[in-house]
């Protein structure tokens, strides 16, 4: 019996190709992933202490809110801010001032009732804090009743946060 060789290469080229597809080349390598959160807290004055128009003269003091904020990257069983005499007390008062040098004295309380003022270098807060939820410290601002000058007043309190 004589077999073609032309047909008996092709037939097992066919059968071979027909018995083992083709498969896809695949690989696969790891990639890495890493990060650092440093430990911070970040403290910000969210609501400034803005009085707007005074009245000179008022029956009652001038008064107005304000809220400070805390945040940070881990919990923290005692923190404490605490408040400045802005850029020009005098003595245990904290004033506003005009670019002409008039002043506009004031008082900052951690309570809304104004019981509790805090002093020159004082403590606006003392306590825990929850790792990234803000602490929110309300601060008010009074103006005490009086007679003063026209013009517009501005100071700046430094906050301080000690963790």
């Amino acid at each position: 019996m004589l077999i073609d060789k032309k047909f008996s290469v092709a037939a097992m080229v066919a059968l071979l190709g027909a018995a083992q597809p083709a498969a896809a080349a695949e690989t696969t390598a790891d990639l890495g992933v890493s990060a650092s959160v440093l430990e911070s807290c970040n403290l910000s004055a969210v609501t400034a202490l803005a009085f707007g128009p005074v009245a000179t003269n008022a029956a009652t003091p001038q008064i107005t809110p304000g809220v400070v904020s805390i945040v940070c990257t881990n919990t923290k069983a005692s923190v404490t801010v605490s408040l400045d005499g802005g850029a020009q007390p005098d003595g245990s008062t904290r004033r506003m001032a005009t670019s002409g040098g008039a002043f506009l004295p004031y008082k900052v309380h951690s309570d809304a009732g104004h019981a509790n003022e805090i002093s020159i270098g004082g403590t606006l807060y003392t306590g825990g804090v929850t790792a990234a939820v803000p602490t929110l410290l309300n601060v008010f601002g009074e103006i005490p009743q009086g007679n003063y000058s026209a013009g517009e007043y501005s100071d700046t309190i430094v906050v301080t946060l000690t963790y």
